[in-house]
């Protein structure tokens, strides 16, 4: 641990310095990700913190800044030629507007951040202002904005993720019954309501019952009164993932009532520990638009590079800020000041593929968004991509 420490340190002091690959004609991206600098270190450069401690505050920016800095070294091996400016958004020195003032100024042309919504908003206005285009990397919000053509979304919005996972339903249940669990909360009200909506538009399509579980009473019925050679498929209405975890725990001391049994839930699922025992003879699935095997070369070479160096295990973060910077970095050196126009084209990608469309509002263009999800299956121990 005292060696992650120490290469995480190492790379926050030289966090400023330009990713430059040798060419004579440049392009320019920034990132923008949360890395509490000014906490970290004072006025005079020095670590504020002891050789064993590390501020807790600055990790997931740190992992986002690490997986592009391994981009940057794969793209400069290619002579990518650009220039890459790294901005803190929890700076206490500049307000997000004075970054961006810099970045404009600097001639910067694609911007990928990892920061809060309020952050978002305020660089998605700035952007559609000076016609630098912003990447969402990490928040599946659209941040408010409307009529903006240089916003992209990457990780979809939640309407986006409710109609992917309806039309999986469509595509692989036609036919079966599918119980849906939801709660009498707000935002498990519109998933249902949307699920309704989109069931009524393809003409009950999918053979949805609803089911509220809104006490113990009725979590602990769950699973209890099927006869043996019935094949359960539920799907869980909530974004809430202490109550997916007990659900899915609910269902697992069931199983057994069930010939086979399917529980869906929605992308908030990979946050639960899926090893855990808790879940055993349940079979589970959830969408989510960055997946990877992991069994590529640069999968493997990140894995043995963290093993060696910081003798951990990469985080989604860093695969997810990896991917995105060598894509994006790679259409930004070809199509330069016209990459808002070919943000969907086809280029190769690492990690993750890619559905980016425009959203529409009253006939303009709202904003852009990734619609690829993908689909993964989890079972006693083996996770694996279904679609």
């Amino acid at each position: 641990m005292k060696r992650l420490f120490s290469v995480a340190i190492a790379l926050l002091a030289g966090l400023f310095a330009i990713a430059q690959a040798p060419s004579t004609t440049r392009h320019k991206m920034a990132i923008f990700t949360p890395l509490y600098l000014d906490e970290a270190f004072d006025a005079a450069g020095n670590y504020k913190y002891s050789g064993k401690n590390f501020p807790t505050q600055s990790i997931k920016g740190l992992e986002f800044y690490h997986g592009v800095l391994l981009a940057i070294d794969s793209l400069n091996k290619q002579n990518i030629p650009l220039d890459v400016y790294v901005y803190d958004t929890k700076s206490s020195r500049e307000t997000i507007e004075q970054q961006f003032s810099k970045c404009a100024a600097d001639g910067v042309e694609l911007i990928l951040a990892n920061c809060t919504i309020a952050e978002l908003s305020k660089l998605a206005r700035l952007g559609a202002d000076k016609k630098i285009t912003v990447l969402n990397a990490t928040v599946p919000n659209d941040a408010n904005t409307s009529d903006n053509p240089y916003f992209l979304v990457l990780n979809p919005t939640l309407q986006t993720q409710i109609e992917g996972l309806y039309n999986y339903l469509k595509s692989n249940y036609a036919g079966k019954e599918i119980t849906f669990i939801t709660r009498n909360m707000q935002s498990e009200k519109y998933i249902k309501d949307a699920f309704e909506k989109l069931n009524k538009y393809y003409n009950e399509a999918v053979k949805l019952k609803f089911r509220p579980v809104n006490d113990e009473i009725a979590l602990k019925a769950l699973g209890t009164t099927t006869q043996p050679t019935q094949a359960g498929v539920y799907v869980v209405g909530s974004l809430d993932t202490e109550f997916g975890h007990n659900v899915l725990k609910q269902f697992a001391t069931n199983s057994n009532n069930y010939a086979s049994l399917t529980v869906i839930g929605m992308p908030t699922w990979e946050n639960l520990k899926l090893s855990s025992n808790d879940y055993k003879g349940v079979e589970i699935i959830y969408s989510t638009p960055f997946y990877h095997a992991g069994n590529n070369p640069a999968a493997k070479a990140i894995v043995d590079y963290y093993n060696k160096k910081m003798y951990a295990r990469p985080s989604d973060l860093v695969f997810r800020a990896y991917g995105l910077t060598y894509r994006f970095g790679k259409l930004l050196n070809q199509y330069g000041k016209d990459i808002n126009n070919n943000l969907a084209a086809k280029i190769e990608s690492v990690f993750f593929d890619f559905d980016i469309q425009p959203v529409y509002l009253n006939g303009k263009i709202r904003n852009y968004e990734n619609k690829k999800l993908y689909f993964l299956k989890y079972k006693d121990g083996n996770l694996i991509a279904v679609n």
